[in-house]
């Protein structure tokens, strides 16, 4: 009989530590005329977790407002009947001024 405890769990997995938000988003794409309300269920520096929308209807890419009002370039890395699973294609430069924020910026083709 096969020992799963060796296994590696899907936590155990994980880049990046996941924080439990449940607070609402929207997912948008500009040039598709696309909007569409979901919940961010959680969220960590490399992605996040959305529900509450028909994955089948959303782009592979895509961008994410947050609660916060961080708008976020995400990729698709799997997908359910109403759950996504996207990384965040962006990258995080540091704090603003302020010290409060972090400031994000597209990817460059450089």
């Amino acid at each position: 009989m096969p020992n799963d405890l060796n296994r590696p769990t899907r936590r155990d997995r994980r880049k990046h530590f996941r924080l439990r938000w449940d607070l609402p988003a929207t997912i948008y794409d500009v040039d598709r005329h696309l909007e569409r309300p979901c919940t961010l269920v959680d969220l960590s520096t490399g992605g996040a977790k959305l529900a509450g929308v028909r994955a089948n209807t959303i782009p592979e890419e895509f961008r994410l407002r947050t609660p916060l009002g961080d708008r976020r370039s995400c990729r698709v890395i799997w997908r359910t009947e109403e759950t996504l699973g996207v990384e965040f294609t962006d990258h995080v430069d540091g704090e603003d001024s302020s010290g409060r924020r972090l400031v994000v910026r597209e990817p460059t083709d450089t």
